[in-house]
């Protein structure tokens, strides 16, 4: 067979193979797996078995499924012929394809923010440290695309790190249960097998020893599940991109205010010898574009009618995964990110220069307004703007009561934005320990 993607078009795929096809199956074996296991222990089946998920031939098992809509099917009739007779009779009894494809996604979803924890952390502390060394560095602060009036460098990042934090805490809470209901969720054959109870009792045990939540109700049609993760993997991946957007717009040229150090020979152009583009980025920004519409198709296949779905589950397979891949590739886009990212002073003094006083003219009016009155306030205030320097013609107009020290000069923490920083960081706090 040939192989469709081996990731030219996506140049942080390197970091998925967590969430790849042979990483896919050996989750469907792994339930299959669990499932035979605990048909053992109730003595339901007989036998000792061992799978080696690298002698299934992926390309085969994927050419064999074509005939039957799904990759379980070849997959459970491979198994049964490297399985011990009788014990190969109980391969995959009382279990349906759904139950294996949808437990196998919940593994392979468990499995991915397993490797994506100990990057995010790191994420995280940097960010943190970032924010922390950088709270009374003064920067403009922009709206709407304009220069509008000061902040601090360590205020924004410690937006960033908020917005990482709460994200990213949501995925890792989402619940990831196992699946099994037998062909139309009534779990029959395992209950004629082994009693109500024994059924009942062979589904937590399956759960347990996946490591997947034992929810009580079976989820063929009802796809919570799969819509509340995928909209918490693409929040996660949205968060990280505004990483990479506010690094984009910080390390341009003509603002500069971020500094991304890349290695030599990264970010170069095909035609620009002179340019280094920030790479991850850009990279962090594409993911985040990717996924709304990812999550959208898990939201739409929400619609599942009857007992087991005609294509509305199916229509989940490529998308959930792909978001899995996406919110794995962004976490290590992020930590190579953040260890490179850092602060220019100089040119974020300079940029908050540019307007000769000007973004202190809020501020600055509210001070004029409690001596002078807001009439004459606003007055004072437009006569200043049209003046080369704002804080020197207002401090002449507005005369000795009015104290413009306060409101008008830069450096140190700007309003509550030391209070802000500490409660990002405090949010943070189990994370970045």
């Amino acid at each position: 067979m040939t192989v469709f993607d081996r990731g030219l078009l996506d140049p942080a795929s390197g970091a998925a193979a967590v969430v790849d096809d042979v990483a896919l199956l050996t989750a469907m074996v792994d339930v299959e797996a669990a499932h035979l296991r605990a048909l053992i222990a109730r003595g339901a089946a007989s036998g000792a078995f061992d799978w080696d998920v690298a002698a299934l031939d992926v390309d085969a098992i994927a050419a064999a499924g074509r005939s039957g809509g799904n990759p379980v099917i070849p997959r459970v009739a491979a198994l049964r012929r490297t399985t011990p007779v009788p014990l190969a009779d109980s391969v995959h009894l009382g279990l349906t394809s759904q139950d294996v494809l949808d437990s196998a996604a919940m593994l392979l979803a468990t499995r991915a923010l397993d490797a994506v924890e100990p990057v995010i952390t790191q994420v995280l502390r940097g960010l943190a440290v970032l924010a922390d060394a950088e709270r009374t560095t003064p920067m403009v602060a922009r709206t709407l695309g304009q220069q509008a009036a000061p902040t601090t460098a360590g205020l924004r990042l410690s937006v960033l790190l908020e917005g990482i934090t709460r994200t990213w805490r949501h995925l890792d809470g989402v619940e990831l249960p196992l699946q099994l209901g037998g062909s139309v969720g009534t779990a029959a054959v395992l209950a004629d097998r082994l009693g109500v109870d024994g059924a009942a009792a062979l589904r937590a045990d399956v759960a347990a020893r996946l490591g997947l939540a034992a929810r009580v109700g079976v989820w063929h049609v009802e796809r919570s599940p799969v819509v509340l993760l995928g909209a918490a993997l693409a929040a996660f991946t949205g968060a990280l991109g505004r990483l990479g957007l506010e690094t984009v717009q910080g390390t341009r040229a003509e603002i500069g205010e971020l500094v991304l150090a890349q290695a030599e020979g990264e970010g170069g152009s095909s035609a620009m010898p002179q340019k280094q583009n920030p790479v991850p980025a850009v990279l962090l920004v594409a993911n985040a574009r990717r996924a709304p519409g990812l999550a959208s198709t898990l939201l739409g296949a929400q619609l599942a009618l009857d007992d087991r779905p005609a294509g509305d589950w199916h229509a989940e397979w490529q998308p959930l995964r792909e978001l899995l891949r996406l919110a794995v590739e962004s976490a290590a886009l992020a930590g190579r990110l953040v260890s490179a990212l850092a602060v220019d002073r100089d040119r974020a003094a300079a940029n908050l220069a540019l307007t000769r006083g000007a973004v202190h003219a809020e501020r600055v009016q509210q001070a004029v307004a409690a001596v002078l009155g807001r009439a004459r306030a606003a007055e004072l205030v437009t006569a200043a703007l049209a003046e080369d320097d704002f804080v020197a013609a207002i401090r002449s107009s507005a005369g000795a009561d009015v104290d413009l020290d306060a409101v008008a000069v830069t450096g140190g923490p700007v309003g509550l934005s030391d209070v802000l920083i500490d409660a990002a960081l405090r949010a943070a706090g189990e994370e970045i320990r």
